[in-house]
């Protein structure tokens, strides 16, 4: 068997893919759903995008804003 195709295959990158795209897979609700829609993987970023990762970022922005506003009041030391 050849198996040439392997070369450079990084085993621990490929596992974290898969462990995540079971993340999205389980938290998108499909595993609980009905037909059509259980074992469906297309779609699964996006919807990781808008319900988890989206809302998570957009609080961030905000948060970053505000020490940024903080800092140029001098009412917050800059890290060093």
């Amino acid at each position: 068997m050849n198996s040439n195709y392997l070369a450079g295959w990084d085993v621990k990158a490929e596992q974290r893919k898969a462990d995540f795209m079971e993340h999205m897979y389980q938290c998108s609700g499909r595993a609980n759903a009905g037909p059509g829609v259980v074992g469906l993987y297309t779609g699964l970023w996006e919807n990781f995008c808008l319900r988890e990762a989206g809302p998570i970022m957009r609080d961030r922005y905000f948060e970053m804003m505000e020490a940024v506003r903080l800092y140029e009041e001098g009412k917050l030391e800059p890290v060093s």
